[in-house]
């Protein structure tokens, strides 16, 4: 049996999150992904966590998280000899990937249009902050950048305190799912037409797709979002957190009327249930205050474990707010093996975890099936497969292109 993307051949000149993620999402589906890296460096990630054991062996952790199943070639673009193994390299290949800022690979030689002369029907996926194109496509990007012009910034956090990020790099990663999707119907368009094609990922237009509802809500009624904290859009007494017995807390999402008579029964509260004034949505908005100190009242009583318990029992959406060693420890993760650990990695003696992917197959699903590379680890063996002799690779070497 085969996977999804066995058979495709992709070259990786991303590093840092969104490219990288983008090509592991595949690689993990089949996908043979070679990761071009600079010489001396490598994948800038190499360089963030240098402090601790594995970061020093050139595998940090962020690294590690985003490179699974792939292989490595350092070569530097920079160079005169550079273009002949690249050349040759998206002659084999299906797919393309770069995140470089708009402009820098076309003046390196291996823009779209002078991969696409070697290689007519080549899917070329270029990933950036801004886009191609546009008055910004130029101005630098990281993921807090985006989250502060996207607006995301705007809806997160409370309002006595202002705007704050989000506290992972979200639109990094959701901008990697975008470009394995963008990919992904590129390649099943390609089987159809037998057509290459350019496309252009924008860290920007995916924020927007993220928040598509809250733009949806200002671009139809006018609606500005606002900061609300642990809170919910919806306004309701019954969404947001509370804080629990013996610390954290649990979050609580409850829109309807049944779930507003499953809170009263998990709470042991039958007086709040059958109170006309909290009958309706309208009549627990307009009572929000007497009801938000009713709840929190509640569940300071036991602990967000219990509460999780009872509210999910009662059909209410409800979690303890977990923190990362008690959401990796948590049976579900287990049951469903989102976690998959290795050994072997080059430079790191003892085993390693890694996240895999947000869902599982019925035949031939994602896996991990071999570590993330050492920088340069599979160089000789890559060029090997493209007809280049010991000889030839020592040269390549003595030049300084690789």
């Amino acid at each position: 049996m085969a996977q999804a993307f066995t058979g495709v051949r992709i070259l990786d000149f991303s590093q840092v999150f969104a490219g990288p993620f983008a090509t592991m999402q595949l690689a993990l589906l089949g996908a043979e992904v070679i990761k071009v890296e600079e010489p001396k460096d490598g994948d800038q990630c190499r360089g963030i966590g240098a402090d601790n054991d594995i970061g020093a062996a050139g595998m940090p952790p962020f690294y590690l998280a985003m490179n699974a199943n792939k292989r490595s070639l350092t070569l530097d673009l920079k160079h005169p000899r550079a273009a002949e193994v690249i050349h040759r390299l998206v002659q084999e290949a299906d797919v393309v990937v770069q995140n470089f800022r708009p402009g820098v690979i076309d003046r390196l030689g291996f823009g779209y249009e002078a991969m696409r002369a070697i290689k007519p029907n080549l899917i070329y996926c270029s990933v950036s902050g801004y886009g191609q194109t546009g008055p910004s496509s130029v101005a630098p990007a990281y993921d807090g950048a985006i989250q502060a012009t996207s607006g995301m910034m705007s809806v997160t956090g409370y309002p006595e305190n202002g705007p704050t990020r989000v506290g992972f790099t979200v639109v990094d990663l959701g901008t990697a799912v975008m470009a394995a999707y963008a990919i992904a119907g590129a390649l099943y368009r390609r089987a159809m037409t037998g057509e290459g094609q350019h496309l252009d990922v924008s860290m920007l237009d995916t924020s927007l797709a993220l928040m598509a509802p809250l733009m949806s809500a200002f671009l139809n009624i006018g609606a500005v979002p606002e900061l609300v904290g642990n809170g919910s859009v919806v306004k309701l007494p019954t969404t947001g957190s509370f804080a629990t017995l013996g610390g954290g807390g649990i979050l609580m999402s409850s829109l309807t009327d049944k779930q507003w008579s499953g809170i009263a029964r998990a709470i042991d509260r039958p007086d709040l249930g059958a109170d006309p004034r909290f009958q309706t949505v309208a009549g627990r908005r307009a009572h929000y205050d007497h009801l938000r100190a009713e709840l929190a009242a509640a569940f300071l009583t036991n602990t967000a474990l219990h509460w999780e318990e009872r509210l999910n029992k009662e059909g209410v959406p409800g979690s303890a707010i977990r923190t990362v060693p008690e959401v990796l420890a948590h049976p579900q993760v287990a049951h469903r093996q989102t976690i998959a650990r290795m050994s072997g990695v080059a430079g790191i003696e003892r085993e390693i975890g890694l996240v895999t992917s947000g869902f599982t197959a019925s035949a031939d699903g994602p896996a991990v099936t071999a570590p993330p590379p050492g920088k340069g680890e599979h160089t000789d063996a890559i060029l090997s497969e493209l007809g280049y002799s010991a000889q030839d690779i020592a040269g390549l070497r003595e030049s300084g292109a690789l």
